[in-house]
């Protein structure tokens, strides 16, 4: 028989003893003099090394404090008391501290610290606040910004020691976002606009340009960050409430790991590497001066990583993945929408989402898109319905049957700014359930002059009827791609608990839910994983796991809900609007953290 290796030219690594989780922790560390938010960071040290310059206590103040691991020592002041620095950059005893807002206005003063005095030198050629900025005395760079009245920029300016030079601009315009790293290699994350919108956006700078990297998990402004381009931290800030979420970048993806203690945006901040940071003041509903030092375990420790597969002890085969089995897992408050409804339909991710139509009442055409932390609204359907079948991203969605007062079979396609008729379905029908892309869709079950199991394959041009369910049912919990979805629950004279899977030719009925229900929402990637949440019977705020061939409780919804929106994977997903005593405008977030769990093969 042949070898793992000779399949895949690999072999398995082999482990005496598991590997440990690979996150960090914050604890507590001595308190500043003066509690104050939004003053100059330096961005180099860890958590036995910081300096804070300036911010806002009771009024904006130029009052400097190094910390050195256990207690903060006032030093001499700025030359200019200003709040709103955020950006600031080198050691305790070779600083930059740059911009900010020293009423009446907004300022490009820049001072030197050298160990003992601030001293002005050369300004920025553009005066903001808000910008953040990193490196060190004598090469450091700066990125975005706020101005007066409000506006963001895209400035990006480089310091040699002397002077500043505007180079090379942001891709996504922003101010109060967070950066770390060299003046060669350095990492945005994060920020927002005037409206305000807060972004998930990360960018890497390589000295020249700026390239896309992957997303936060969650959009937030005035946070903190440390560490190098490939090696980080992000920690705090606003989304739009004050957030402890802290999140480690490797380089190539972000992932959640221990919250800080104090939720609080604006503090001050340094860390070295991804290893080690420390986070002092900041404002929660005041301004505080309590601090928090982060530590990762040691570079030497072996180290669990997202993806890895391993042979326990010579003879557990063992994965690790945020898709090993949805252990620790939790619902969290998302931006409001605008308009409070129910009966709606999302698509997309949990940060980047649209939901379409609903009941307000009456039925409504109102469209938001979410970006992780704010609901803005964009262009309405062509016909206002709920009950539709829904699909898609939020820039390529379908929005499919549903209720206008009486059964439906339009079809509308989104492309991001608007909404196109296109063919529409052989059966019209409302309360259905429907998955895949705007080009390889299906639309299965629901309810026309009574409830229906026809199922209905899109291909990006028209709707060809195909294998029907095994059973008749309307308001399911569905999802996947089409030719791999879950048709979960539904109505069909009383609540259902049944489970049906979509191979592309034919359904198959599997393990049910532990709770019927009809009219919750479902995040399926495919036919072998998802959850669903809410539903009536009476209202539900379960949530449970599929892992392929059984359903297991997670986490409860903050509310029990039924009739909402609601998108996303096991592992991230999100809920919006719905029914709970009446209909709301309120959003949660899902988040699966990564789990150690025993590989099943044969």
């Amino acid at each position: 028989m042949a070898t793992y290796k000779e399949i895949k030219g690999v072999t398995v690594q082999t482990k005496d003893t598991d590997p440990n989780v690979f996150v960090g922790t914050w604890s507590s560390g001595g308190a500043m003099n003066t509690a104050r938010a939004s003053g100059s960071s330096s961005s180099a040290g860890g958590a036995d090394s910081g300096l804070v310059a300036g911010g806002y206590s009771t009024t904006h103040t130029a009052i400097t404090e190094i910390y050195n691991g256990t207690a903060w020592t006032e030093v001499n002041d700025l030359n200019t008391a200003r709040e709103q620095i955020i950006g600031g950059a080198g050691t305790t005893t070779a600083a930059l501290a740059f911009g900010g807002k020293a009423p009446p206005g907004v300022s490009a003063l820049t001072e030197l610290w050298n160990g003992s005095s601030w001293s002005e030198v050369n300004d920025l050629n553009n005066a903001t606040k808000e910008n953040p900025g990193t490196g060190t005395s004598t090469a450091a760079i700066r990125a975005g910004g706020t101005a007066p009245g409000g506006n963001v920029y895209n400035y990006v300016e480089t310091w040699d020691g002397t002077s500043w030079t505007e180079t090379t601009e942001i891709n996504q315009t922003r101010g109060a976002g967070a950066i770390t790293g060299i003046t060669t290699a350095a990492l945005l994350v994060g920020g927002s606009n005037n409206n305000p919108t807060r972004y998930a956006n990360v960018e890497l700078w390589n000295g020249s340009s700026w390239t896309e990297k992957a997303d936060i998990n969650t959009a937030t402004t005035l946070l903190g960050e440390t560490g190098t381009s490939t090696d980080s931290i992000a920690f705090g800030g606003l989304n739009p409430s004050v957030t402890t979420v802290t999140e480690a970048f490797n380089g190539t993806s972000w992932s959640p790991v221990n919250s800080m203690s104090t939720a609080r945006y604006g503090m001050g901040n340094s860390g070295a590497a991804g290893t080690s940071a420390v986070a002092g003041g900041g404002y929660t509903t005041a301004n505080v001066a309590n601090t928090e030092e982060w530590s990762f375990p040691p570079v030497t420790q072996d180290k669990l990583k997202e993806g890895m597969l391993f042979l326990s002890g010579g003879t557990t085969l063992k994965g690790f993945g945020r898709a090993a089995g949805i252990p620790s897992a939790t619902w969290a408050t998302g931006g409001t929408m605008n308009t409070a409804r129910f009966g709606n339909r999302n698509a997309g991710t949990q940060t980047a989402a649209i939901t379409f139509g609903g009941n307000t009442p009456p039925v409504t055409a109102i469209n938001e898109l979410y970006n992780g932390s704010t609901w803005t609204e964009v262009g309405d359907l062509n016909t206002a319905r709920d009950n539709m079948g829904g699909l898609g991203t939020s820039t390529a969605a379908l929005s499919v049957g549903g209720n206008t007062g009486s059964v439906s079979a339009i079809n509308e396609s989104w492309n991001g700014s608007a909404w196109t008729e296109l063919g529409d379905l052989n059966t019209a029908r409302k309360s259905l359930a429907a998955s895949g892309s705007t080009t390889a869709a299906l639309a299965f079950a629901g309810y026309t002059t009574a409830v229906s199991k026809l199922n209905e394959s899109w291909n990006g041009s028209a709707w060809t009827e195909i294998g029907d369910m095994n059973t008749a049912r309307q308001l399911v919990m569905g999802g996947g791609t089409q030719t791999s979805a879950l048709a979960v629950g539904g109505e069909i004279t009383a609540d259902s608990a049944l489970n049906e899977s979509w191979n592309g030719s034919s359904w198959t009925e599997l393990g049910d839910l532990n709770t019927a229900r009809r009219d919750g929402a479902a995040g399926i990637t495919n036919n072998s994983t998802g959850i669903v949440f809410g539903g009536t019977e009476p209202k539900e705020a379960k949530t449970e796991n599929w892992n392929g061939s059984s359903w297991t409780e997670v986490a409860d919804l903050s509310a029990a809900v039924a009739s909402h929106g609601g998108n996303g994977s096991a592992t991230l997903a999100l809920k919006a609007g719905g029914d709970v005593s009446g209909r709301v405008a309120t959003s949660e977030e899902w988040t699966a953290d990564a789990t150690l769990s025993t590989v099943t093969v044969s």
